[in-house]
This record gives C-alpha cells, structure tokens and sequence, in this order.
C-alpha cells in the first residue's frame, strides 16, 4: 500500500500522495501548528475506517481562508483557476459539465462535518474517488444533481483540481470556519519517505510582501500590529531594518524609490505605504501616474472616522477640524488617550493639493508606548489598528 500523506478538512480528503510523491502544504500553517492530528485508516474486517492521532499540522480554516487569500486564492482567482484547469483538460479527457459559478455554489453549501469519508479511497482508480464516492455524497447534491452523474474521467478533473482552490470555495460556509484543515504527514516519515524536520517549509520569498513606509516607526508600529491582531499572517510580512540610517525617510524619498522599482522591474512584492497627509497625497499621486510592476501595490493610509472632527492648532487658534488627507500618519492608529488631549499642530501649506500639512504634537510618546511599551493589554483601544491591518489585507488581496 504504502504511506498515504493527505490535506483534509476535518474528514473531508482534499489532496492525498504517496511515498516520495507528494504536494508540501506547509505554506498553509504557522510551524507552532505542529501537533497531533487525525489520521484515518480503513479497517477491512469492519470495511469502516478508523483513526489514529499522530504528528501533523492544523489550523483552522478562518485563519486558512487568510492565508490562501495572500497566497493568490481569492474568489476572483479562484474562477479564473477552474477557468485554467478546464482549459487546460486534453482532448482525451472529459471536462465536467458544469462552470465556476455551479461549482461553488454547491461547495458553499456542503458541511463537511456530514461528509462521509470512504475509507478505502486509495483502492480506487484514478477518478472513482472523486466521481464514485465525495462527490455523490448527499452533502454535494443540495444545489444539484449533475455530480451524481459524472464519469470517472469527468472525476479525475476533480481529483486534479487545485487543492487551495477548493478549500477556498469551501471556506464560504461559515460552518465550515471553525473545521481544522490538517496535513497528515506522518506515515511518510514512518516510513522514511521524509525527514521530519524537513516537512515544514517557511513561505518563500515570492510569497511574501516588502513593507515600505515614509517613516522609520511606520513599519515597527505595522509589525507590532500584525503580531497582536493577526499573528496567524505575520509571516506573510517582512519590514526593512529601522534600527539606524533608514533610506525613505519623507514621502520624497519613498517616490524615488518607486520610480526606481518601476524602472528595474523588481520581482519581489512590494507593499508602498504612504501617509494620509498632504504631502503624502501628492506623492501618491506622482506614483499612480507611474507605469509600475504589477507585482508592487501603493496605498495610502486609510481615512479614520475619528480625524473628522479632531483638535488642530494654528494661525485660527483651537478648532476641531477633518485631518483626513492633511495630517493623518501611523501614530493616529494608536491609542491616543492620555492626560494631555492630542492635537495636531498645522506648518506647512501644500500648494498642489491646496491644503496645509499637520503632524500630531508628541507623537514620539504614542510611538514609544507602543512599540517600546510591554504586550498590547486588552484595556489598550485597538479598533483603528485593525482597521490599518484590514485596510492592507484588502490592498494586495483585491
């Protein structure tokens, strides 16, 4: 028989090898994830199957669902990709009736916890697994019946079908979020196909984003965010070092970077982040009017409901003024409340965006509580953190 490696969700087999052939599914894990999982053996007295705990990795598939969308797997690439494959069927081979849109609408449905796993999938001929036993499974008939008819030459494009891509469509049941998706590797290193400490492989450096920030604190503040609030995606992220002589100082500096990655065609993704500030606009801008590498995103921070009305300082005296697009840079992510009221103080008229440039008075102490100060307590107010880490997942996944 050998020694069966298999991806699956809870119980539902999703991609399955053998021996030395085999797909490494480490980028969907963080190497904490390593731990005891399910593994299922049929029992040919019983002809049920039975399971053993034994060394694998696991994750729930909310987190999964993240870090498939940065590895490329969002709804839109999703249907390109079944696009792709069905293009891609030789002439030999029957692609299935059905498109993208049929497809997930019947995965968006299924609850994998009710799937029944055939216990004896590896005696099947290529395509009788996927033809004969998942996809007949009552659980995939609910939008339709076309699945119970497949041949199982129409079942090996199923069996062929991208793995990520269906876990993707499945993780838009919100009953399957909470599901562990598991790699069960262990019999291979049993059996000495692989060395256990080469089974998990680190997210390789195309799969990961360069961050760049205008200042030097942008990018400590970012990371520090990312490993509270989204720690599960960290390593999807990797910052300059800030500690001395950072080269993007002002937004001047970081769009002469940009026009220097547009014009050497760098291959690595790059993530530009410019402040919500006048001059950070104008910059940003200038960057858009740049023919740039499809592989690098520019974004500026984004508006904060709390900066529509917030406490400036200038030539007019106090007033409460909207500081979104003028004045707002990383520090007002954070928590500002202290015993002095923040307030930022207007220097500088930009002309091309007809508005004045502001910075936020004592800023230096917010960064350092912050990035200096101990673990980010729950009493330490969040939300427009997480609005900053929502609003970068959003730029380079969509």
């Amino acid at each position: 028989m050998g020694s069966i490696v298999t991806l699956g969700l809870g119980r539902l087999e999703i991609d399955w090898g053998k021996n030395s052939y085999y797909s490494n599914h480490s980028k969907l894990f963080l190497a904490s994830d390593t731990k005891p999982v399910s593994h299922f053996y049929a029992d040919p007295e019983s002809g049920n199957s039975v399971e053993e705990l034994k060394i694998g990795l696991a994750r729930p598939l909310r987190s999964v669902k993240r870090r498939l969308e940065l590895l490329g797997y969002t709804m839109t690439a999703a249907r390109r990709k079944f696009q792709e494959a069905v293009a891609a069927m030789p002439d030999d081979y029957e692609a299935p009736n059905m498109n993208f849109d049929a497809f997930a609408k019947v995965l968006a449905v299924v609850d994998v916890q009710k799937v029944t796993l055939d216990p004896f999938f590896s005696d099947h001929s290529p395509g009788d697994f996927a033809a004969r036993s998942i996809l007949r499974d009552p659980e995939f008939k609910k939008t339709t019946q076309t699945l119970i008819k497949l041949s199982r030459f129409e079942g090996q494009f199923f069996e062929n079908l991208d793995p990520y891509l269906i876990l993707r469509l499945l993780a838009e049941n919100p009953s399957n979020l909470d599901i562990e998706v598991q790699w069960r590797y262990a019999d291979v290193v049993d059996g000495g196909w692989a060395a256990e400490e080469d089974i998990f492989e680190p997210l390789s450096p195309t799969d990961r984003w360069l961050v760049v920030t205008e200042g030097s604190s942008d990018g400590a503040i970012i990371r520090k965010a990312l490993q509270f609030l989204r720690p599960d995606i960290l390593d999807f992220f990797e910052f300059i070092d800030m500690s001395e002589n950072y080269p993007f100082t002002g937004c001047g500096n970081l769009f002469r970077f940009c026009q220097g990655l547009a014009r050497i065609k760098i291959q690595n993704k790059i993530l530009v982040i410019f402040d919500n500030d006048a001059a950070g606009l104008e910059s940003l801008r200038k960057v858009n009017r740049l023919h740039l590498p499809s592989n690098m995103t520019v974004v500026k921070l984004p508006d904060l409901p709390k900066c529509k009305r917030f406490p400036t300082i200038g030539p007019n005296g106090r007033v409460d003024q909207d500081i979104n697009g003028c004045a707002v840079s990383i520090e007002l992510f954070l928590d500002l409340r202290s015993e002095e009221l923040p307030c930022v103080r207007w220097t500088s008229y930009n002309s091309s965006t007809e508005s004045y440039q502001g910075e936020l008075l004592g800023k230096e102490f917010y960064i350092k509580q912050f990035v200096k100060g101990p673990a980010i307590g729950p009493e330490y107010d969040t939300s427009s953190l997480d609005g900053l880490i929502n609003h970068i997942y959003d730029a380079i996944t969509k």
